[in-house]
């Protein structure tokens, strides 16, 4: 049961490796490993390789990465949330988490290498200066380029990233969707279709760090809809996107999984607790 929940997108009870160290995750990667990057249309991603235990939460909090961008980058997971281990997660990668040069200090046992992946039609200055600001010949020594010659699908050592993860403050503050503008949009769609009415266990994890975004996963209700959920106990309503589905290995009376900005507006405090849900099919 516990491995079964490990690959869903939560586990119901955190599992002991996210514990935090000084606010930050145990890391998912070592030095060992290596991460592949890519550039697609100006942004750079790298694709993490999913390990055994990991799951979309813990793979998130390692990226400093909220489930509603991940769910963007990798649409799949909305339907079928669960992990393959081998299989790549796509991950937004900010500048600031490259580190391009070895400054006084730099411990090789605390970061992971970064190779970029040649695409068709790519040349060595436009990789070098354009995507990552470094010079054309550091470019070539560091992979022992003859003549500066590339080929698509050759990887390129770029630099490192450290094993503790991307840190939130290196991402691109994105605003808060308000619960009232959410409401605004839910009146509007329940004019063209059906409302229906809920209850059961509200799931949140309660120890993220999250802002500022209002979404949740939910059985039947249309991927991209407003839900409203109501706590009883509080007498709050928040609405909230739904970006997905709740993974099948959840317990059946888990009517709703909040994110954490969305429960701490419902005045949550445990991270199981009882709600009332109205939503659109």
């Amino acid at each position: 049961m516990r491995k079964t929940f490990a690959l869903a997108l939560f586990g119901l009870y955190l599992p002991s490796f996210l514990l935090a160290q000084e606010g930050r995750p145990t890391p998912l990667l070592q030095a060992r490993d290596s991460l592949l990057l890519t550039v697609e249309n100006g942004k750079k991603y790298i694709h993490h390789i999913i390990k055994p235990k990991q799951t979309l939460f813990s793979i998130s909090q390692y990226y400093s990465l909220g489930l509603e961008e991940l769910f963007d980058e990798n649409p799949a997971f909305r339907y079928d949330p669960s992990l393959k281990i081998g299989s790549t997660v796509k991950i937004p990668m900010p500048n600031k988490a490259i580190k391009r040069y070895k400054s006084s200090g730099f411990v090789a046992s605390k970061h992971v290498s970064i190779y970029y992946i040649v695409q068709p039609g790519d040349n060595l200055y436009q990789i070098a200066k354009r995507y990552f600001e470094m010079p054309v010949d550091t470019v070539s020594a560091r992979n022992r380029l003859k003549k500066n010659a590339i080929k698509p699908g050759q990887r390129l050592f770029i630099g490192w990233m450290g094993i503790e993860g991307i840190q939130i403050e290196w991402r691109v503050a994105h605003p808060e969707t308000a619960s009232d503008v959410l409401k605004t949009k839910y009146l509007e769609d329940k004019k063209k279709r059906k409302e229906n009415l809920s209850q059961g266990v509200c799931f949140w994890q309660k120890d993220s760090k999250e802002v500022g975004r209002l979404y949740a996963l939910h059985r039947e209700a249309i991927i991209g809809s407003i839900i409203q959920i109501n706590n009883p106990m509080t007498n709050r309503t928040v609405f909230a996107k739904v970006i997905g589905r709740i993974p099948a290995a959840y317990e059946r009376n888990i009517e709703v999984v909040l994110s954490p900005e969305a429960a701490r507006n419902l005045g949550a405090r445990d991270p199981r607790f009882f709600v009332k849900t109205t939503y659109l099919k």
